[in-house]
């Protein structure tokens, strides 16, 4: 029973309850209990047409006890009927995800609330359109069919979330109109989602880095009612930005300071509980990599970014590192994993470096020193690699260091691929810690090491407490304790 249905239900047996104690006091006055008596007609009518399957013989019972007149009877049958009602609330929670690449960042919150009794969980896959340099819309698409088959999804063109109103939706996508590679439809803009759900949740795609992250002012996180963090330290950053969301809402900076304390709330990351789940039964080996992804070598995942590019305005770096796997194959291997965007960005920001960029990846292809990761799911690479290089604020970095195996992060500006450190200095270092950085450290400096330290391709995972659930069972107390009133016109408004 939904929990706008279970409202209704109790001022039904409300509405019982004071008509009972009308007839009592009232019983000889015929105007009166002519009115009680249509009162408890409708009310018993909306108790059956709703608890058919659940309660019924309560709800029996109660009218007989009505029949009877017998006051007490029925005040401990209303009793015994809200309770169980209570008990049967379901709450329907709705995740909104547009990129399947992305689906990680909700999938463990998705999990916790798919097998909670108390929850109706429902996937609907967005639709979101590709943009030209001028943002304009070239390529309406909806990945709904790229899900993981364990996912039950629904076609969005087919869901009606103006009728359905659930009491949680989740979304990843925090840009509505300001995204400049991708949008989603503008039925899915925030500030829409939020008319029609009592609580909106964002989920940032991407895992806080705590001391390089900095917070990022987008409408959809400040228009949600709660904006999940993954870090102490960024509650504190985005909670301070008070002065922008006043801005931005009109509204004075002491209500916004209010607000932003209870907004943002540090739950952990589904993304690491996604990696902390990882093994050969759940993460095969695509049939692709078999062969190429040896045990002999040093897989290493190379992960770049769009902010590494935008920032270069070009593609020197990348070059000159798979220039390194190019010409140590014997020894090191490469997983190459582009930002799933990075083709598009370059359309839409960086039109001058795409054929520079078609050119490099049409000819690392066709060598074999490594393989493009263009897998939906970044996590076969983060499963089936040793290490992972990396620029170093990208969230990929950041949740890879949750297996235990090596980071070595990407300093663009500063490092070069050469070796120059001793190999007993670093084993000592990783020892201690499993995330270095250049230009302390270089991609030949590391994969030297773990080629002859071969112990060090096993990570050691953590023993966390899943955040999937702890989000999950914190919204749904928050939902729990919305409270409702019938206004004059006999209509619900909450208040809390």
């Amino acid at each position: 029973m939904r929990k706008k249905t279970a409202i209704e239900m109790s001022k039904c047996l409300d509405d019982i309850s004071s008509g009972i104690k009308m007839i009592g006091n009232f019983k000889y006055n015929k105007y009166i209990v002519s009115k009680v008596e249509k009162i408890f007609k409708e009310s018993l009518l909306k108790l059956d047409s709703e608890m058919d399957d659940i309660g019924k013989e309560q709800v029996e019972a109660l009218k007989e006890a009505i029949k009877s007149v017998d006051a007490t009877e029925t005040n401990r049958l209303i009793s015994e009927i809200k309770e169980f009602i209570s008990e049967n609330i379901v709450y329907k929670v709705v995740f909104m995800p547009y990129k399947a690449s992305m689906w990680d960042s909700l999938e463990s919150i998705w999990m916790a609330a798919d097998k909670d009794e108390r929850c109706e969980a429902l996937v609907v896959p967005i639709t979101y359109y590709e943009l030209d340099s001028n943002q304009n819309p070239i390529k309406k698409v909806n990945e709904r069919g790229l899900f993981p088959e364990y996912v039950n999804t629904v076609n969005d063109e087919e869901y009606d979330l103006e009728n359905d109103l659930p009491d949680i939706i989740y979304i990843h996508n925090p840009y509505d109109d300001t995204n400049l590679v991708t949008r989603v439809d503008s039925r899915y803009y925030s500030w829409n989602l939020k008319k029609y759900c009592e609580k909106l949740v964002y989920v940032p795609y991407g895992k806080w880095v705590d001391g390089v992250s900095l917070p990022s002012f987008m409408i959809g996180m400040y228009n949600s009612d709660y904006a999940i963090q993954s870090s102490d330290n960024a509650v504190e950053k985005y909670s301070g930005m008070v002065n922008d969301y006043a801005e931005c809402f009109g509204i004075e900076t002491v209500e916004a300071r209010k607000i932003l304390r209870h907004k943002f709330v540090n739950l952990g990351s589904p993304k690491v509980d996604k990696v902390l789940s990882l093994n050969k039964e759940n993460t095969l080996l695509p049939n692709d990599w078999k062969g190429k992804v040896l045990k002999s070598r040093v897989n290493v995942l190379y992960n770049t970014t769009l902010e590494e590019v935008l920032n270069a305005r070009n593609l020197d770096k990348i070059r000159e590192t798979l220039n390194f796997f190019k010409y140590n194959s014997s020894k090191a291997f490469t997983i190459w994993r582009p930002h799933p965007l990075m083709r598009q960005t370059l359309i839409s920001m960086l039109p001058n470096l795409l054929k520079e960029y078609d050119e490099l990846m049409e000819e690392f292809c066709s060598g074999n020193y490594g393989i493009i990761d263009t897998n939906v799911d970044m996590y076969y690479s983060i499963f089936w690699s040793d290490m992972c290089y990396g620029f170093n604020n990208s969230s990929l970095n950041e949740i890879y260091k949750y297996t235990g195996k090596i980071v070595l992060q990407d300093f663009p500006k500063m490092a070069k691929i050469t070796s120059s450190i001793s190999k007993e200095n670093l084993l000592k270092k990783l020892k201690n810690t499993n995330v270095i950085t250049e230009p302390e450290w270089s991609l030949p400096d590391v994969v030297n090491v773990i080629s002859d330290n071969i112990e060090l391709k096993i990570g050691k995972k953590l023993n966390l407490e899943n955040s999937g659930e702890k989000i999950n069972n914190y919204m749904i107390d928050i939902i729990k304790k919305i409270k409702y009133v019938y206004n004059l016109n006999g209509n619900i408004r909450k208040y809390q």
